[in-house]
């Protein structure tokens, strides 16, 4: 065998080899790309899972601030929150505005533990600021809550 030969023999060799190498890489990139494709589905259905379940706690609450079951600023903090965690078109985002504006607006007033610590006369000066608050939202918030227990639940 003389030098060409075995030139263009080790050539090939080589050239196989990389074709080899080239396969391999292909063939991970083609799996990376299915386990993309898959966990990328995976999260929109988690996302739109997430999005219809918000949707329909918003419902719910909405129905029991209609029904007087919540106050109106409970209702706000929790549909605020809610409003989220939902892909909300321009319309639901100006019905959901008016209650993030009133849970802003009694975010200072302490909840659960803290207002168990309270004295008395302290939780009825907050009750009746948040009654005043709340007052001047009050059409706005029944309003709000009458266009919600109707919203789409896509």
């Amino acid at each position: 065998m003389d030098y060409l030969q075995l030139a263009f023999w080790a050539a090939l060799l080589l050239v196989s080899a990389l074709a080899g190498y080239a396969a391999y890489l292909w063939q991970k990139l083609r799996v990376q790309q299915t386990q993309l494709k898959a966990q990328t589905e995976q999260l929109q259905a988690d996302l739109q899972s997430k999005n219809l379940e918000a949707r329909q706690s918003i419902q719910i609450i909405a129905r029991a601030l209609l029904q007087k079951d919540l106050s109106d600023t409970e209702a706000a903090m929790r549909i605020g929150f809610l409003s989220q965690q939902v892909i909300a078109t321009e319309a639901e985002e100006q019905q959901f505005e008016v209650f993030r504006q009133l849970a802003e607006a009694t975010a200072y007033i302490p909840i659960l533990d803290d207002w168990a610590m309270l004295e008395k006369s302290e939780k009825r000066r907050l009750n009746a600021e948040r009654k005043s608050i709340e007052a001047k939202y009050a059409d706005f918030i029944q309003a709000g809550a009458q266009q919600l227990v109707n919203i789409s639940l896509h």
